[in-house]
């Protein structure tokens, strides 16, 4: 009996335990339940927030949390230092219309149809964050500009082959600003624009490759596609203008004499593996008609003569000369092809000296020769040659148009239209425009590098 009465003791125990335990677990679970109603009535903005970082999304906009969610605004606290993204006003779009002499000196901003069709984002040389930092896509409409251009009007109106012409000057002189320009207002005309902003990627062994169908050359199908693209959207009306003229065929497919460079286009794009042979035809069309103008526009122009980072199945490297998008190109600056009506052109770069070739540089900016007047001394081929004989070997096959310094009415344009975009607060002054024009040596990427090195 003893026994028993212990036995039922334990058990009860144990009962009010358990019991005690569920009491304990419901009342909790109750606590969480109502804390979690009570925070989710509150808004969100009386939440408190995680502390973060000094943060920054845009230039000139900073702003810092603290626990509290708390927002300052720092172009509020001092807007001596922190100011608003800028966003000029009164530019002119630059076009066929607007490129004339009175409008020299002035900075015109790029149509938004010609920058759709070119690609987001999709601009020479150091451009992008210069536009990122302008506000808006702007150029300045030089001396040297309005004379490119004048050149390009004239000879939408003449019919004859003419040698291609190459803008050559030194780094940041403006050359794939002057080509760029070119372009928009080749664009805004009846030309038909063939416009290769960046040849770079031809070379440098950064996009897709593949041997071509005869074992010698390489295609890149994706960036003529990208090209090709690019010219459907920039020339579409003049591409329409320009029959085939006899019948093409890509493998099953033909297109009829009777449809035009827009068809075959269109067909290039739509299907890349044929783009090569497309842009093949393109081009030798298109040379040949006189019914619209062309403009073959190819910055990076030095790269269509260079070794590339490309390499064969026997790891052996690529010159230019085997792929088939430069090799489409060259033929039109060594002189073997001219277009009937228009105009080929072309920019130098030197911001990758790796593609610039040794024999084309020394031909661009030979070495001073002077005449040896004793002829035993000029037969020897240690000494410098007669300077008319240097000429010969040195001789190009398209004209180069040097690109020189800024002017100091450009300077000041320049330096004025900085103040206006906020690039720099100081007040634009005869003794400012004098002390950058010589610290950068009238070079315009020096001196925006001078204004801009805290940024």
């Amino acid at each position: 009996m003893l026994r028993t009465n212990r036995i039922s003791g334990t058990i009860v125990q144990k009962a009010k335990r358990i019991l005690v335990n569920r009491t304990a677990s419901a009342a909790t679970a109750r606590s969480l339940s109502t804390t979690k109603a009570t925070l989710g009535q509150k808004a969100p903005n009386e939440a408190r927030a995680e502390a973060r970082a000094f943060t920054q999304k845009e230039r000139g906009v900073k702003s810092a949390r603290s626990g509290t969610a708390t927002v300052v605004n720092l172009e509020d606290a001092n807007p001596e230092y922190y100011s608003s993204p800028p966003n000029p006003t009164g530019l002119l779009s630059l076009n066929a219309k607007t490129a004339t002499y009175s409008n020299t000196n002035r900075f015109m901003q790029l149509e938004e149809g010609f920058l759709k069709n070119l690609g987001k984002n999709v601009y020479p040389g150091n451009l992008a964050s210069d536009f990122k930092m302008f506000g808006r896509p702007a150029l300045l409409y030089r001396d040297t500009t309005n004379d490119l251009v004048q050149h390009l009007l004239t000879k939408r109106a003449e019919k004859g082959s003419s040698q291609a012409s190459v803008i050559d000057g030194k780094a940041g002189t403006g050359k794939s600003a002057e080509l760029l320009k070119l372009a928009a207002v080749g664009a805004s005309s009846d030309y038909l624009v063939i416009y290769a902003h960046s040849t770079f990627p031809w070379v440098d062994s950064s996009r897709p490759y593949a041997p071509g169908s005869d074992g010698t050359m390489y295609v890149q199908h994706e960036l003529t596609m990208e090209l090709m693209k690019t010219i459907h959207g920039m020339s579409k009306t003049a591409l329409a203008k320009v029959p085939l003229g006899k019948e093409i065929s890509f493998g099953k497919r033909s297109l009829s004499s009777t449809m035009t460079l827009l068809d075959l286009v269109d067909f290039a794009v739509k299907v890349p593996s044929v783009s090569q042979d497309a842009l093949d035809h393109l081009l030798e069309i298109a040379s040949k008609q006189t019914e619209v103008p062309v403009l073959i526009a190819v910055d990076d122009v030095n790269t269509l003569w260079t070794n590339t980072l490309y390499r064969d199945q026997n790891d052996v490297i690529l010159p230019a000369s085997r792929l088939r998008l430069p090799s489409s190109f060259r033929p039109f600056f060594d002189g073997e092809k001219a277009v009937e009506r228009g105009w080929v052109v072309g920019a130098t770069s030197y911001k990758r000296s790796l593609f610039m070739p040794q024999e084309l540089n020394s031909k661009l900016h030979p070495a001073p020769k002077v005449p040896v007047a004793n002829p035993v001394l000029a037969q020897d081929p240690t000494l410098a040659k007669d300077t008319a004989e240097a000429a010969g070997t040195n001789r190009l096959s398209f004209d180069v148009i040097a690109l020189d310094r800024m002017s100091t009415a450009e300077t000041w344009a320049l330096m004025n239209f900085y103040h206006k975009v906020s690039v720099i607060a100081t007040p634009v002054t005869e003794a400012l425009v004098a002390k950058k024009w010589v610290t950068a040596g009238g070079n315009p990427r020096e001196m925006f590098n001078s204004v801009t090195s805290y940024f």
